[in-house]
């Protein structure tokens, strides 16, 4: 056969294509005339090798043919990178247009690799590869190299192949303690709606997360004007006293104070007048807790867990312990003049508010819950574990209504309504207990044990103690009249939750904020133009594992401790680390993979690696 140029090879390279995208269509519309294609293609090919099959041979086994393909090759690797692959339908509608989606949907644009086209560009090139190869049999040894080098590429193929159709990816999430015998699938990072069983079962174990050290740092982010955009953020350390001037905005930041895990507490403090008061320290185990009981209604017991009893503290010892520990709920209303109105509660009763509103007492729910079907509020149980009271707000004027739920637990919680008046509702409920242990302590160290108001034990506190189960209660600080004080501390040296006092000056002003790592937006300064936030400098984990087991019949054969980079192999299957989920200590995510030509494309570089050096150690 005359040697062809290469405009020959790629027009018969491209016409081999447009007939494999036709054998494509005809797959998708109508498979008998798919079949018929193939059969008329093989019947061509048949007969021309029978004709010539010298030139048949030399077109196949020609570089400038290989070169052909492989250009066409490379257009096809771009098609599948530029058209969105193996994604919902919704998603191609978003992107192209109907009409587009269908010819994309016919020609199998849309998963690329498993094409028929494809497949058959790469059985061509596979084919010249081959015929190549065997062209220089018998092996000399000046051409060893060669061969392997080719033999190497086919062989390299043919293992991506193999993984490529007959290769596996999937996805398990695991909590501890979790069993599974069965994976999602997945295909370019897609879940599938389809599932693989493995022939054995996969437990997961135990769940690791390793964490850098915390390093809370004030991001100062500065901009020239409030609509500008923030460019980047100087990052300082929370060091007391420190300060660091910010050129760009003219002013300088000041650490006042870092608390790793702030709290705010109410205390006693002596007073001239107010209620008696009491410190209180909590001892159970190793651990101690401080509190303070004040004798008015609500601030003067202690509900044991799960309802075992209430500790309640008195200056004076009542005469009638049933009535000092009956069951209460007050309204304590609050005004922006300071001023204060206690409002008794009685289901169902209207009260005057302001001047214009009236308050209605709605319904008491001992333990606050929403039913996830209904959607209505109900109560959990009989416990009163999470008290709240329906408040009704009615406007004398326009006769509108606001509903308001205050939380006996969560004094704060407004669901950030504004109520009438500007005013702020506190709801106190205090508890009664039928048929458990009710401690009364007075400030002369007497107590006296009561339950369903009936006395059947006193006596005086040895040492200021007294002992109810595992827990120790001991009295001190006596105060006849005390006053409440907010007082802020660290309740460890853990992050919890972590707090800096900042100082911003500028213009000889001074401005001093409070910057929680919690807040979810950032804290604005200099009308808008500087913004800070309190961030750990790094939060990202320093290493994730799973400890897993692998069972047959129920029988533990295997464990197993799977990290990034050592994967647990088993039945065919590997199991990668790939994932977790910062919100739950205890899920995992672990990525499946059957690779079936993984080996054989191994064994292709090897090949290609060998008879590089021997191509180059005969000078060939």
């Amino acid at each position: 056969m005359r040697k062809k140029p290469l405009a020959f090879y790629l027009v018969a390279t491209g016409l081999i294509t447009v007939y494999l995208l036709i054998l494509q269509a005809a797959a998708n519309l109508n498979k008998p005339v798919f079949y018929g294609l193939v059969a008329a293609l093989a019947l061509f090919v048949v007969i021309a090798t029978a004709r010539k099959p010298q030139n048949v041979l030399d077109f196949f086994r020609s570089l400038k043919m290989a070169a052909s393909v492989l250009i066409y090759f490379t257009i096809a690797v771009i098609i599948g990178t530029l058209i969105l692959q193996n994604v919902e339908p919704a998603r191609y509608l978003q992107s192209y247009s109907p009409g587009f989606y269908k010819f994309v949907k016919l020609l199998t644009l849309v998963d690329t690799y498993h094409s028929v086209w494809f497949t058959g560009l790469v059985l061509l090139l596979n084919l010249n590869i081959l015929i190549c190869t065997l062209n220089h049999l018998p092996i000399k040894k000046k051409k060893i190299g060669f061969f392997l080098i080719h033999l190497s590429i086919l062989i390299v193929v043919i293992g991506g192949s193999i993984s490529a159709f007959f290769g596996v990816k999937g996805y398990l999430n695991l909590h501890e303690g979790d069993v599974v015998s069965e994976f999602q699938l997945t295909q370019y990072n897609q879940l599938l709606d389809q599932k693989r069983n493995m022939g054995f079962q996969l437990r997961l174990d135990k769940f690791e997360v390793d964490h850098y050290d915390p390093d809370y740092r004030v991001y100062v982010y500065t901009r020239p004007d409030s609509k500008d955009k923030f460019g980047m953020p100087h990052s300082l350390k929370t060091t007391e006293n420190a300060e660091y001037p910010i050129k760009k905005a003219h002013g300088t930041l000041k650490i006042l104070k870092f608390f790793p895990d702030y709290a705010v507490r109410e205390v006693a403090k002596p007073a001239d007048t107010g209620p008696g008061a009491v410190k209180v320290m909590l001892h159970q185990g190793e651990h101690s807790q401080e509190a303070f009981f004040f004798d008015t209604a609500g601030d003067d017991r202690f509900l044991l867990p799960d309802q075992q009893g209430m500790i309640v503290f008195k200056w004076d010892m009542p005469k009638n312990p049933s009535a000092a520990v009956s069951e209460q709920k007050l309204l304590t209303a609050t005004f922006p003049d300071g001023s204060h109105r206690l409002i008794p509660v009685q289901e169902g009763k209207s009260y005057p508010f302001t001047a214009d509103s009236t308050l209605k007492i709605g319904r008491f729910i001992p333990s606050f819950s929403i039913d996830q079907k209904s959607k209505q509020i109900v109560s959990a149980g009989s416990s009163p574990d999470n008290p709240a009271i329906e408040l009704i707000f009615s406007d004398k004027k326009t006769g509108k209504t606001t509903t308001q739920w205050a939380f006996a637990n969560f004094p704060d919680f407004t669901h950030g309504k504004t109520l009438p008046g500007n005013a702020t509702i506190r709801f106190t409920f205090v508890p009664t207990l039928k048929g458990k242990p009710i401690y009364i302590i007075s400030a002369d160290g007497q107590y006296k044990k009561t339950e369903n108001g009936k006395n059947f034990e006193k006596g005086k506190l040895e040492n200021n103690r007294l002992t109810v189960g595992n827990r120790i209660f001991e009295f001190s600080d006596f105060m006849p009249h005390a006053e409440k004080s907010k007082e802020e501390l660290n309740r460890s040296d853990n992050p919890n939750n972590p707090v800096a006092r900042i100082q911003w000056i500028q213009n000889d002003q001074k401005e001093t904020r409070d910057l929680a790592a919690s807040d979810k937006t950032a804290t604005f300064m200099d009308n808008g133009r500087v913004a800070l936030l309190l961030r750990n400098k790094d939060d990202t984990p320093k290493a994730y594992r799973s400890y897993v087991s692998v069972l047959k019949d129920g029988k533990v054969v295997l464990k197993k401790k799977v990290q990034v980079n050592s994967p647990l192999a088993y039945g065919g299957y590997y199991f990668y680390q790939s994932n977790y989920n910062p919100k739950d200590p205890t899920y995992s995510g672990i990525s499946v993979v059957r690779d079936p030509g993984v080996y054989i494309v191994f064994l292709g570089f090897l090949l290609l690696t060998i008879g590089g050096i021997l191509r180059f150690y005969f000078k060939m």
